[in-house]
């Protein structure tokens, strides 16, 4: 059995052309690596209500995946899920037919040993069911644990990598990272896997992973091709073209501007889409350290008295006035 396991597509349809660099990159990986089956663990679409064209983009990749004799299961992410009731309600649900197995509320595949966890809200009921997973099977989930986010781990998220009885593979943190859970006694391996390709320009140059499931264990291998986004100085920009035109990429470039910069030789730049932004003109050295030595502005009896006749109170107007100048005399 040979399988793959990628998260956090993000389908998203409000940028020409992104939406089939996203289809295609999926395809691509399906097509080299030739899986039995597939696992998406969350956020398949980018909106909690995704765009007709995203639904039938996403179709287009479960078709393709089918199409090839693989079967698919998909977990519910938080942007897949309509509210945040932890209701199960998705607009995923659309495409549980044959071949594609739709998970929508936690569950054990006890043929596979196998745990699936959807993204919930509520951390406690995520905790409860990782306690009864028993240690020698693989959990895949859309969450995250204390720590994940920054390197001190200061109440990032409820979980605690000890809770982690089992080795867990998750989706929803935009980052490959593999960390040491469970217990001294019960150890365990978790991985945030990451997105497949970046989603906006804070993931500039981050590296983008999926897995491989297979009799010899968990393996990760790098993406090197698909949505990437950019973000390069204007004079930096002559002696990275060969980096910023790889035409394996569907490119996002951003490009800072400072204000000695000469003009920006977009001529030369190959790219899907270029963002110019302009870095600001003073540094905080050079803004004004003014105090005003008097107020600017004041509140006086006729703004409170405007206040007062809006306010949703039974007591009359006249009263909280009385009590107003009451306070005024005290100070």
């Amino acid at each position: 059995m040979r399988t793959l396991v990628v998260t956090d597509l993000h389908l998203n349809s409000r940028v020409l052309g992104l939406l089939g660099a996203q289809q295609e990159c999926v395809k691509r990986i399906v097509r080299e690596e030739k899986p039995d089956d597939v696992i998406i663990m969350g956020d398949v679409f980018m909106h909690r209500k995704p765009s007709p064209s995203s639904l039938i983009a996403f179709k287009r990749i479960l078709d393709f995946i089918t199409a090839k004799g693989a079967t698919v299961t998909v977990l519910r992410g938080n942007h897949d899920s309509e509210t945040k009731a932890d209701d199960g309600v998705t607009a995923l649900s659309v495409f549980d037919y044959t071949g594609v197995d739709i998970v929508t509320l936690a569950r054990c595949d006890h043929k596979k040993k196998r745990a699936y966890i959807p993204h919930y809200e509520d951390e406690e009921t995520i905790i409860e069911f990782l306690e009864d997973i028993p240690s020698d099977y693989t959990a895949f989930g859309h969450f995250g644990y204390d720590g994940c986010l920054n390197s001190v781990g200061d109440a990032d998220f409820a979980l605690g990598l000890h809770h982690f009885g089992c080795d867990t593979l998750l989706g929803h943190i935009h980052g490959f990272r593999e960390r040491r859970g469970g217990t001294e006694e019960n150890p365990s391996r978790v991985i945030t896997l990451g997105t497949p390709y970046t989603t906006n320009y804070g993931e500039a140059f981050k590296e983008n992973f999926y897995g491989l499931i297979d009799e010899d264990g968990i393996q990760f291998k790098r993406i090197k091709h698909g949505p990437r986004h950019l973000v390069y100085s204007a004079s930096n920009l002559e002696n990275n073209l060969d980096i910023i035109n790889d035409p394996e990429y569907f490119t996002f470039l951003r490009v800072v501007r400072e204000k000695e910069d000469d003009d920006i030789p977009l001529q030369d730049i190959k790219v899907s889409h270029v963002d110019v932004k302009y870095a600001p003109v003073f540094n905080e050295d050079e803004v004004s350290t003014y105090k005003p030595g008097r107020d600017l502005f004041s509140i006086n009896d006729v703004v409170i008295q405007d206040y007062v006749k809006e306010a949703i109170t039974t007591i009359p107007v006249e009263k909280i006035m009385e009590g107003y100048r009451l306070l005024q005399d005290e100070n």
